[in-house]
């Protein structure tokens, strides 16, 4: 996510926002982008920006290949795959992974909060939010979620115990 426009500003996308806000810049030693054939040229492009950061960030495209990207099922065992080869390559898993969860589709997104909310992959999330949103909302820009499944549970209950009636 290249810097874009904003209610007429341009505003730096996710991936910039969390890699130039002050409290995240420099923790991390090294950034994959998950893309697909048709946007590998879009992921070069961000590549580039991130080079360009005042804190250097190695940042690697991990390519995978979907027929249909927007098939949960395919995108789970793409990921999977992707995130076995890192692994093999350079150790992923030994290390604390966070996930941005704004970039990538929406079953992208549900991927990463199943296997977190499921315990299938220990990933911490991050989200961000533009500047102007967070101030309104109270929300800090760039902050970690942490969804709990049994948060949710107990969210809906009302609604599950309704749905018996």
């Amino acid at each position: 996510e290249h810097s874009t426009f904003r209610a007429g500003e341009v505003v730096p996308g996710a991936h910039l926002q969390l890699l130039q806000n002050p409290e995240w810049a420099g923790a991390f030693d090294r950034h994959v982008l998950f893309t697909v054939p048709e946007t590998l040229e879009d992921a070069r492009l961000l590549v580039g920006e991130l080079a360009a950061l005042p804190v250097p960030l190695r940042s690697e495209i991990e390519l995978v290949q979907l027929a249909d990207p927007t098939d949960l099922t395919q995108i789970a065992y793409a990921l999977k795959h992707a995130l076995l080869r890192l692994d093999e390559r350079a150790r992923l898993l030994d290390a604390e992974l966070w996930v941005l969860l704004n970039t990538g589709t929406p079953q992208m997104q549900a991927a990463w909060l199943l296997l977190h909310t499921h315990g299938l992959l220990r990933v911490r999330i991050l989200q961000t939010s533009p500047e102007p949103m967070a101030r309104r909302s109270g929300s800090a820009a760039v902050r970690e979620a942490a969804p709990s499944m049994g948060a949710w549970q107990r969210m809906f209950a009302e609604l599950r115990a309704r749905q018996g009636s």
